[in-house]
């Protein structure tokens, strides 16, 4: 990728309405605060670079890990790993307001042969109330059809203030579920998968030991990362984003929650990008979009 100096690195916009402030870094198109303007709570985790860099990175064009560190397509490899490389570009604010951003790169303005798609892929960000929503836009200008990923991957604050401890604090889905869980290998790729009925995970020291919770097959896509006994929560409404996850390095002071249109490679796949599972085709001169919301809820 493109060398970038310390203040491409760094500048950013902010979006704000009478409850919320929001900043975004240019890099990544990356949420790197949401505060409340009331109490001054701040929501994300603060990016601590000695346990995990990251706040809210966009996946694209791939989710997770590709099975032999490339993607195929028409018989030629294009180096394309961990979650793509949208977290590593400069994007470029292409509409500004008050209370919303969009934020926007062109797959062929980076350095070649990385993708072979061209594609224009924005992500907007507006507020509305207590509620930020983060929109994905994808458009293909290319001759050929195009096949992609994508997803999100913020981090919030978890414990939410200094008085309570990880094992205060549960994610909650909708009662009467019966839901797939995903598991991963240790190089991060589908192993294997179960049915489960679950409607609530209590968070422990240890809930991730064996890496990210992954499920589908929702019936109602949300989850809420909610303080037990206050009530307090952060609530993700994920609709059309058919698999979720749910991450932190053990015992890190925050939770990942993760909508994705896609997922990692499986073990066993070594096709080209057009015959993996969850992969998103899109023909010529068409658009794609997909929104997630996040409801901050104290």
């Amino acid at each position: 990728m493109i060398r970038l100096n310390l203040e491409q690195k760094l500048k950013s916009v902010t979006i704000e309405n009478k409850l919320l402030k929001v900043e975004v870094f240019l890099l990544g198109a990356e949420v790197r605060s949401v505060k409340n303007l009331k109490n001054n709570n701040e929501y994300m985790w603060n990016g601590d670079p000695s346990i995990w860099a990251g706040v809210s990175p966009i996946l694209f064009p791939v989710v997770g890990r590709t099975a032999n560190g490339y993607i195929s397509f028409n018989q030629k490899n294009y180096p394309l790993n961990n979650h793509g490389f949208a977290r590593q570009s400069l994007f470029n604010v292409s509409k500004h307001s008050l209370d919303s951003v969009t934020l926007k790169i062109n797959t062929y303005s980076l350095e070649k042969d990385i993708f072979p798609f061209n594609l224009d892929f924005s992500v907007t960000y507006t507020l509305k109330d207590n509620v930020l929503i983060t929109t994905f836009r994808v458009i293909n200008h290319d001759a050929q059809t195009a096949y992609f990923s994508v997803g999100a991957h913020p981090a919030f604050k978890c414990p939410f203030d200094e008085s309570h401890q990880l094992n205060d604090y549960q994610i909650e889905f909708a009662a009467n579920q019966r839901l797939t869980l995903h598991t991963l290998n240790k190089n991060g790729l589908f192993s294997g998968s179960s049915q489960v009925n679950i409607d609530r995970i209590d968070i422990t020291e240890n809930t991730f030991d064996n890496d990210a919770l992954i499920y589908s097959n929702y019936e109602q896509s949300w989850a809420k990362l909610s303080e037990k006994k206050t009530g307090k929560y952060i609530k993700m409404s994920f609709d059309n984003f058919p698999w979720f996850g749910i991450w932190s390095k053990p015992g890190a002071r925050y939770i990942c929650l993760e909508p994705w249109c896609g997922h990692a490679d499986s073990i066993d796949f070594n096709q080209e990008i057009q015959y993996k599972s969850g992969i998103i085709e899109l023909t010529p001169s068409n658009s794609w979009e997909q929104y997630y919301s996040i409801e901050f809820g104290y």
